[in-house]
């Protein structure tokens, strides 16, 4: 908690800035405290009590009035629809369904919602604002899938405000709060790692959430899990069943939780074939060709007969065909190489490397789409679990 400021009456700031949420949140748990969580609503109660929080008359009697206490959202969530839907249908009934159009309506006379110029100022700019954090500007990964996702959403039209946090699992909490602070319509997670303060934030505020191949703390409106695991666990698998046993995997970025997941899915597949699953190279540094050259030479010096290389990025199986070349090492003969999470670029290797893909692109569109049809109805959470697909090549 932080220290409130020591002049003059204590206001909803102090209380907010004691408890470390924001001003919003507070004036929530104090006039609708069913929108906010028991763990948030819990904390401003007690520091309200601690400094002595008084409610102005004037202020009270202003959250009392229903014009000013009904929100869009309170009219989207009585009518069942998404925000953009009660938004469309109060500035331009044309673009919504007839039976939508009656729902809204039929919220707004329940609720007595009153709408001003300022709010409706407000609401059009959030409702085309989405807001993205992804974890590295130099990964393929998160350079197509962005790409992809601000293309589909561009021809909305909706604006993309990005953050990139480099894998620093503390460093997302006060980006999160950054971004939330231009009132999106959506927020868009890719790989991120989400520190327990991150998922309370995301928690207490009432934006549509997409996490897409990230920690599972909190309940997003919709998740998609990559298999990172499954892929490695397939590719080692297929090499044992080839007849290669001394199968080493070298791996960067390892100290980002997702990449330990291929990690452990080699682990898993050589252990159960009772092979030795200690012959691994990692390290916490972005993948490069340097990397692959350097790690197939000591893994040679621990494991002279080695037979068969994982790569965690196709960077560094590329790197490794360069060194295999360089020692006159013939492949897949001599030593099979493949890669986990490769791209097309893997079909113009010599020889083409065996990999594990996905299609970022795609998945970008289809997030797009999807969280387009979000906020045009009431979310409903859903969690999906996205698969790499096997493609082998003349390297194993």
């Amino acid at each position: 908690m932080r220290k409130r400021r020591s002049s003059g009456r204590v206001t909803l700031q102090d209380v907010a800035d004691y408890v470390g949420v924001g001003v919003m949140t507070v004036s929530r748990v104090m006039r609708t405290p069913e929108l906010v969580s028991d763990k948030v609503r819990s904390e401003v109660e007690k520091a309200a009590r601690a400094l002595g929080y008084e409610a102005s008359a004037p202020a009270a009697e202003l959250a009392a009035s229903p014009q000013q206490r009904v929100t869009l959202q309170d009219v989207a969530r009585h009518a069942g629809v998404g925000q953009m839907t009660a938004s469309r249908a109060l500035r331009d009934p044309s673009q919504v369904s007839e039976a939508s159009l009656r729902k809204v309506e039929q919220a707004v006379r329940e609720l007595g919602y009153v709408t001003n110029q300022a709010a409706a100022a407000l609401a059009s700019q959030q409702s085309h604002t989405v807001a993205v954090l992804y974890p590295f500007q130099h990964d393929r990964a998160s350079t197509r899938f962005v790409q992809a996702l601000q293309h589909t959403l561009s021809n909305q039209p909706f604006q993309l405000i990005m953050a990139c946090h480099e894998y620093h699992q503390y460093g997302e909490t006060p980006l999160v709060e950054k971004l939330l602070q231009h009132r999106p319509s959506a927020l868009v997670l890719f790989a991120a790692q989400l520190s327990p303060k991150t998922c309370e934030m995301l928690e207490s505020s009432e934006v549509v959430t997409v996490n897409v191949c990230g920690a599972g703390q909190f309940s997003a409106d919709l998740t998609l899990n990559i298999a990172f695991s499954d892929a490695a666990e397939r590719l080692t698998r297929t090499l044992l069943e080839k007849g290669y046993r001394r199968i080493a995997f070298i791996g960067a970025q390892t100290d980002n939780r997702l990449h330990k997941q291929q990690l452990n899915g080699w682990h898993r597949a050589m252990l159960a074939h009772y092979q030795n699953a200690d012959l691994m190279i990692t390290v916490p540094d972005a993948p490069s060709l340097q990397f692959g050259r350097f790690a197939l030479g000591q893994l040679l010096q621990n494991q002279p007969d080695l037979d068969a290389i994982i790569c965690s990025h196709e960077e560094i199986a590329i790197g490794v065909l360069a060194e295999c070349q360089r020692r006159l090492l013939k492949v897949p003969y001599d030593m099979a190489v493949a890669c986990l999470d490769g791209s097309t670029d893997c079909d113009h290797t010599f020889p083409s490397l065996t990999s594990m893909r996905l299609n970022y692109e795609k998945l970008g569109q289809q997030v797009g789409q999807r969280l387009m049809a979000m906020l045009d109805d009431a979310p409903q959470p859903l969690e999906e679990q996205i698969k790499f697909a096997f493609e082998p090549g003349d390297s194993s």
